[in-house]
């Protein structure tokens, strides 16, 4: 019975059939069901959800957690006169980063221009990491390296694309 192709062709052509017959019947409700229909998807369409409020209360407070414990290992390593305490702050820092790009791959917005801004700040991010890795490549083959002022000027550069996440967090 189920097998037969004829006997779920007719029940699909009879539920079709009774689908059209209720909407003949059922003109008003129809009509009206396909006005709102059409409006909803309109609006939805054409309207401009700000998340940038959500974001800020919600993920920004652990981007900022995660940015401060980078920023205090990185400014520890620039205070400390230990070269071996400097060196491990360094180190530490690139941990923090890697632990900065993973919270920010698992928290995202949901708009066009939050995800545009949110990959911004994972690029930024991303590049230092790459940044850690040339320079501690660089500081095994040349001990007197100043890693530091090498951090500093490729985090510099990189800044342009963190400014663009935050300019759209500031809404500006």
């Amino acid at each position: 019975m189920w097998g037969d192709e004829s006997s779920l062709t007719e029940l699909l052509a009879s539920i079709l059939r009774g689908i059209a017959d209720s909407l003949r019947a059922n003109k008003i409700a129809t009509v009206l069901a396909g006005i709102a229909f059409v409006t909803t998807g309109i609006l939805a369409y054409s309207s401009q959800y700000d998340e940038r409020p959500w974001y800020r209360q919600v993920v920004l407070p652990d981007i900022r957690r995660a940015e401060s414990l980078f920023e205090g290992r990185i400014h520890d390593a620039e205070e400390t006169a230990n070269e071996n305490w400097r060196l491990s702050y360094f180190i530490d820092a690139q941990k923090r980063t890697r632990e900065a790009v993973d919270l920010l791959k698992n928290r995202w917005p949901h708009t066009h221009e939050g995800v545009r801004a949110h990959l911004k700040l994972i690029q930024y991010y991303e590049l230092l990491l790459e940044d850690f890795a040339i320079i501690r490549t660089q500081l095994s083959l040349d001990e007197r390296m100043d890693y530091m002022a090498a951090f500093r000027n490729s985090e510099l550069a990189r800044r342009p694309l963190r400014d663009a996440w935050l300019a759209w967090v500031n809404g500006n």
